[in-house]
């Protein structure tokens, strides 16, 4: 087995931590004007070897943590790992489990306790989760989709854990749920009319109802994105088309922490005109609003992830978007302003968007959700590292910030030059 992967001393992060403890007072929107990105390497694969999807997250008190796992294209010496700040903002990384094909595909998530649980699916199919890095459980045996996993856990308004994944059956959707390491599963039913499952997210609503977003090809042949909700009494999910394309690139599922309602976003591909659109939705709780964020004929936007801002309750989503000339695979961001105007910024102009054996690898968008909100996003870099971007407060820092801002940050800059 591998060692643990190489640390990165981050004082970048270190940057960023004084930042949030100098504008600890001030009440503010996490997006005020145009986001200032921080970056923060989490670590680098050994030779051969690769970082699967990393799947972000913060506790209450504004720790960020992220899962993740550095896979090999035989599967052997794979290793799961979840990963968190200490005080000064170095990286500390946590092996949650080291065997052969382990981690395809994780997701992480706290509970009120601030205590984290992070899922992950194994190359046989296999479904864990490990509760506060002590109690393992296997939520599935076997069955789960290994050639487009699909995986999402989080946490409800009471505390319980709930998960989804797909499964090898066709339009399969798995659920699981619980606390404190202890979960049930069951089938949420099967999504009709189709073949294949290639994205699949779940939120639950302020009722405790859970509600679905799947990227998947239909048995015609198309490719669609479809929404599926549990129903208010129990029973069979019931689902439908929202939109079909050429190609359905990415999906994202969130709900809004000041109102309850279902929001969602997704890419799509129409290869007659070349165009790549980014749309999002909201529900009114009747229906869904939809607008598009983006349009392109120049660029394809691929996968993304949805949050909000627990401040101002705006919604931001991260995206990839890979140019077509000259040929560039960058990492973007998306956010709503005051005037509800959607606006755009780039987080790294160099990442990379799939993996040695051609699985996509999506970023993961988080809110601190302690004082003032502000958005972080994990991704793989162009080196193949899992780097973590940070838009800290934007409070004028004192002198003495200001220089250790300049030693800090000048060296990362000039490695993102190079």
């Amino acid at each position: 087995m591998h060692q643990p992967v190489r640390l990165v001393r981050n004082l970048s992060f270190v940057v960023v931590t004084l930042i949030m403890t100098l504008s600890f007072q001030r009440s503010a929107s996490a997006i005020d004007g145009t986001p200032t990105w921080l970056y923060s390497p989490v670590g680098a694969p050994p030779a051969n070897m690769f970082i699967s999807s990393p799947s972000l997250a913060f506790d209450h008190y504004g720790v960020p943590s992220v899962a993740w796992s550095v896979t090999h294209n035989t599967g052997v010496g794979n290793t799961v790992y979840r990963s968190n700040t200490s005080g000064l903002g170095f990286w500390t990384h946590h092996t949650v489990e080291a065997t052969t094909g382990a981690g395809i595909l994780t997701s992480l998530s706290f509970d009120r306790s601030e205590r984290p649980t992070v899922a992950w699916v194994n190359g046989d199919g296999v479904v864990k989760t490990l509760f506060n890095n002590t109690t393992l459980q296997t939520i599935a045996a076997s069955g789960a989709n290994v050639n487009r996993p699909a995986l999402t856990i989080s946490h409800d308004l009471t505390g319980t854990l709930r998960g989804i994944y797909s499964t090898q059956t066709a339009g399969g959707m798995m659920g699981f749920s619980g606390a404190n390491g202890s979960h049930t599963t069951g089938s949420l039913g099967t999504l009709p009319g189709v073949s294949n499952v290639f994205d699949l997210r779940l939120t639950t609503d302020h009722t405790g109802r859970r509600h679905a977003i799947a990227g998947a090809r239909l048995t015609s042949g198309a490719n669609a994105v479809i929404v599926a909700s549990e129903p208010i009494s129990g029973g069979s999910w019931t689902s439908s088309i929202l939109a079909t394309a050429d190609d359905v690139k990415g999906v994202a599922i969130a709900t809004s922490p000041t109102d309850g309602k279902i929001a969602l976003a997704y890419t799509t591909l129409d290869s007659t005109t070349n165009t790549s659109r980014l749309m999002y939705a909201k529900s009114t709780g009747t229906m869904l609003v939809t607008t598009q964020v983006q349009s392109s004929t120049t660029a394809v936007f691929e996968d993304i992830d949805l949050a909000f801002d627990r401040s101002d309750g705006r919604p931001a989503i991260a995206y990839e978007q890979k140019v077509t000339s000259p040929f560039a695979q960058q990492i973007q961001f998306a956010y709503m302003n005051a005037s509800s105007v959607w606006q755009t910024s780039l987080i790294d102009a160099t990442a990379s968007l799939d993996n040695a054996m051609g699985l996509p690898r999506r970023p993961s968008l988080a809110f601190d959700d302690y004082g003032t909100s502000w958005p972080a996003v994990a991704y793989i870099d162009a080196d193949g590292s899992l780097m973590v971007a940070f838009d800290p407060p934007g409070a004028a820092p004192e002198p003495a910030a200001l220089a250790l801002l300049a030693m800090c940050v000048f060296p990362l800059a000039r490695r993102r030059r190079a």
